[in-house]
């Protein structure tokens, strides 16, 4: 019977251990904000007329290739200045979409 309480005990204790170790990594990886746009459900408006085709052009030279840029850094998203990681949520007429992505500071 002691055997049994001490492996309920160290059982309870793991699983505890784990759920607070899984809630403290999934608060540090969220997002600093949410930004939600709605899409209008109007419909598409009449197709406007066809306009000529115009002659094709010329074929244009090859394009020297260049230097290649540095390698950008390993892992994780890296935003530019005036950006902040943050989800986007986009409500569609057909469903809604959640993006994470870089939004404007501003």
């Amino acid at each position: 019977m002691k055997n049994v309480v001490i492996i309920a005990a160290g059982l309870a204790l793991a699983a505890g251990s784990g759920f607070l170790a899984s809630q403290a990594l999934s608060a540090a990886s969220q997002a600093a904000r949410t930004v939600t746009i709605d899409i209008p459900t109007g419909g598409p408006g009449p197709t406007g007329p066809q306009g000529p085709a115009g002659p094709p052009g010329p074929k244009g030279d090859a394009g020297d290739t260049g230097p290649t840029g540095p390698e950008g850094p390993v892992g994780g998203t890296v935003c530019p200045s005036g950006f902040e990681e943050g989800v986007l949520v986009i409500n569609a007429p057909n469903g809604q979409t959640t993006i994470f992505t870089c939004l404007a500071t501003g």
